[in-house]
């Protein structure tokens, strides 16, 4: 009970921590595949010295390392797409469209976990949608940012649920630091070939070095393996409905940055507390199953 409680509060950091990726996403000034590499390449260098300072293993000596690329080209699809809807768009909008990553998730979980797909999970990830609409609206002049990000969700519950699966057979930190590996990769050899790669990150203006550490090394970093290890605790669903705070806390700080320019209709903030209302009712349903499993007979009628 106490570990479920303990990567339950980890996951509610992690979550507070990504509300600001978008953040940094729209002050950052490169553009966003620029954005994408320079971020990976300093989070893998992170995890890098994280394992070395840890003495964590990072050898490549495993059967799992294919999923590990297929997975990075998930993420750096992700992060493509998420960046792209923030400068299409407006960090709130982009962040908010995320909330649709509940009902992918409702609908691959039971596939790749080969369980049945529970109502409530359904249901939950239906208001979600619901409240994403009374979010914007007809926002018709950013319907292009609202489909690239609703896309970016598609992914994030994609990778999400391959990394519950992967997290049972290797060791967060060494999954964390291949998929972002893979994702620099990708990036980089992409950038080479297209001859658009950036200039070293101390080249750059003062307030983009600092945005980038900032992204690289606590939003990508620690977020991304932490992310990771509460899945040993929490369900996938659980851990994409809590990240439904995230467009939360990325529009309370965006509104304090920006002011105008990210505010909302009165609508939207019945959107938000729609959302706060599927995560109190997600954790009543988890507590509720799990108290029936506890209180169900042992069939082989052990104590």
């Amino acid at each position: 009970m106490h570990s479920r409680r303990n990567a339950l509060l980890l996951l509610h950091l992690t979550v507070f921590i990504w509300g600001f990726t978008g953040i940094f996403g729209k002050l950052i000034q490169q553009g966003t595949l620029h954005l994408v590499y320079t971020r990976t390449v300093i989070a893998m260098t992170g995890l890098a010295l994280a394992a070395w300072w840890m003495r964590r293993t990072l050898s490549p000596r495993t059967p799992e390392l294919k999923h590990y690329f297929f997975t990075g080209v998930l993420i750096a699809a992700h992060w493509i797409t998420f960046y792209g809807a923030i400068k299409i768009s407006t960090a709130s909008i982009a962040a908010a469209c995320l909330s649709t990553s509940t009902v992918f998730t409702a609908l691959l979980e039971p596939i790749w976990f080969k369980r049945r797909i529970r109502a409530y999970e359904v249901v939950l990830g239906i208001v979600v949608v619901g409240a994403l609409v009374l979010l914007f609206g007809l926002e018709t002049k950013y319907r292009l940012g609202i489909a690239v990000a609703v896309l970016s969700a598609l992914l994030s519950a994609w990778f999400n649920i391959i990394n519950a699966v992967l997290v049972r057979r290797d060791d967060a930190m060494r999954i964390s630091f291949y998929e972002i590996a893979s994702v620099a990769a990708i990036m980089g050899l992409g950038l080479l070939v297209m001859g658009d790669l950036p200039p070293p990150l101390w080249e750059l203006p003062t307030s983009d070095i600092v945005y980038h550490l900032l992204l690289g090394l606590v939003c990508t970093s620690f977020s991304f393996v932490a992310g990771i290890l509460v899945m040993k605790q929490l369900s996938p669903f659980t851990v994409m409905i809590t990240v439904n705070l995230e467009p939360v806390y990325t529009i309370l700080i965006a509104l304090l940055i920006w002011g105008a320019e990210e505010r909302m209709r009165t609508g939207s903030y019945l959107g938000i507390a729609l959302i706060l209302a599927c995560l109190l009712a997600n954790g009543w349903f988890q507590r509720k199953r799990t108290a029936q499993e506890l209180a169900e007979p042992d069939p082989l009628g052990r104590g």
